[in-house]
This record gives structure tokens, C-alpha cells and sequence, in this order.
């Protein structure tokens, strides 16, 4: 799960999978820099049709999963600092932890809503293409090293 849950925040955020962004000159100083949208990610495999529903479905803002975004980044940055403190208090510690847990499901319960929701979108024939692109199109889990003696 924890590579499927960037995929999907990408999906979720409108930019699935790697996306190249153009080289854009330095602006002048004092110039308004000009609002880029994101380019939407094309799915091989996937129709025309399918892949402006998908295109759609990035691009479509979603100031929720942003909020959780930045609830998870401030909960991260909270627990860099206290465990970085010369004493720690391992009772805050579990503390954020736990923040961190509830906040953590609640991004992965919203991505994977959006992703349903693009996948229902789709055309029948674009669904499973769709849905093995993104979540098998990707390094198979390296198991755990055993501990050496």
C-alpha cells in the first residue's frame, strides 16, 4: 500500500505518475509569473474518450485532498521536531503517531474514492486497462532484509 498511496495522491492531485514539466526561462524581476496548469498524464492503452475523462479528473482541483496534504506535511514536521529535541518524549511521540495514522487513512480513503470515481467514469473497455496501468505498472515489493546476528 504505501506504493500504491503516492500513485494515487498523484491521480488525486491531478498529476498521476511522472509527469515532465516544461523548462520555463527565469521571469523578470517584478513580472507576475503566469499560472501554469498541470498536464494531464495520458494512459497508454486507454481511448481517446477515456483518456479526456482521466485528463478531466487531474486537472479538476480538489481542496480537500490538498488540506489533507498539508496536514500530513505540518504532523511530519511536527514529529522531525520533537524527536530531534535532546530529550525526547516518546508520549508525544506516540501522540503524533497516532495523528499521523487517522490522517494518513483519511488521504488514502479520499485517493482511492477519486480513483473509483475516474475508473466508474471510464468507458467499460478503458477500466481495466486504466486500473492495471496504474497500480501494476510498478517494481514489485522488495521483501525485508532479515536481521543479520
Amino acid at each position: 500500500m504505501k506504493r500504491i498511496l503516492p500513485l494515487l495522491l498523484l491521480l488525486a492531485a491531478g498529476t498521476a505518475q511522472a509527469v515532465t514539466t516544461p523548462t520555463v526561462p527565469p521571469a523578470k524581476p517584478g513580472a507576475a509569473a503566469p499560472a501554469q496548469a498541470p498536464t494531464p498524464t495520458r494512459f497508454p492503452g486507454v481511448s481517446e474518450a477515456g483518456n479526456a475523462v482521466l485528463a478531466k479528473a487531474q486537472t479538476t482541483p480538489d481542496p480537500q485532498l490538498q488540506a489533507l496534504i498539508k496536514q500530513n506535511r505540518a504532523i511530519h514536521d511536527q514529529l522531525v521536531s520533537t524527536i530531534m529535541a535532546p530529550v525526547v518524549d516518546i508520549d508525544k511521540v506516540e501522540s503524533i503517531l497516532r495523528q499521523r495514522e487517522t490522517v494518513q487513512a483519511q488521504l488514502r480513503t479520499h485517493s482511492n474514492d477519486r480513483l473509483l470515481a475516474a475508473a466508474r467514469a471510464l468507458p467499460e473497455s478503458d477500466r481495466g486497462v486504466f486500473l492495471r496501468t496504474l497500480l501494476m505498472d510498478r517494481p514489485a515489493p522488495v521483501a525485508p532484509a532479515t536481521p543479520r546476528p
